[in-house]
């Protein structure tokens, strides 16, 4: 008795006009819903763009090829990925979890050169220790190309990395057949 309707407790059914007002009011929220996904998408693009702007990507936006990218180094056994401007992480080479070694920070050179380093912040959090970090020391190089890492105190990684954003242009020599003129 419980699962029986009784026909005084059915709804109504609705009138013309009132189906069509549902149907309008649907499809008005529909539209809603796209527009409001839409604007969203936008927002978040805006946001992505902005953010880019502000990265320092070097004096002369050397770094900027950079970004988007990811290296990896592979010896015994992990493999190693840098994804410049972005995060750092390692992978067993047996398969497994990828772990964090933090996320892009700042650049970290000495004052005279700053663009020398980068270091990467906040990794996944060591059993009884520190967060992870690495930090990434640049070298002129004919491409671009993770070299080596190595974890030289616990939780804090070391990467070598070269690129040919790193390279200084050559200084500018006198032609032997300029003379000067008194």
């Amino acid at each position: 008795m419980l699962n029986t309707i009784k026909e005084e407790d059915k709804m109504p059914e609705y009138d013309e006009e009132t189906k069509r007002l549902i149907e309008v009011a649907d499809e008005a929220r529909r539209k809603f819903e796209d527009a409001d996904n839409k604007l969203r998408e936008l927002e978040n693009e805006i946001n992505a763009i902005k953010k880019y702007l502000e990265l320092d990507l070097g004096p002369q936006e050397e770094f900027s090829a950079l970004k988007g990218q990811c290296f990896e180094y592979t010896e015994r056994e992990y493999t190693y990925i840098l994804c410049p401007f972005d995060k750092t992480s390692q992978k067993p080479k047996g398969g497994g979890i990828e772990t964090s070694l933090g996320v892009w920070g700042h650049w970290y050179g000495p004052e005279e050169d700053k663009y020398d380093a980068m270091k990467y912040e906040n990794g996944q959090g060591c059993w009884n220790g520190p967060s992870r970090s690495c930090h990434v020391n640049l070298h002129c190089g004919a491409e671009n190309a993770l070299t080596g890492a190595s974890e030289p105190s616990r939780c804090e990684y070391q990467f070598e990395f070269t690129t040919p954003a790193r390279c200084s242009e050559p200084e500018p020599t006198l032609s032997s057949d300029i003379h000067e003129e008194l």
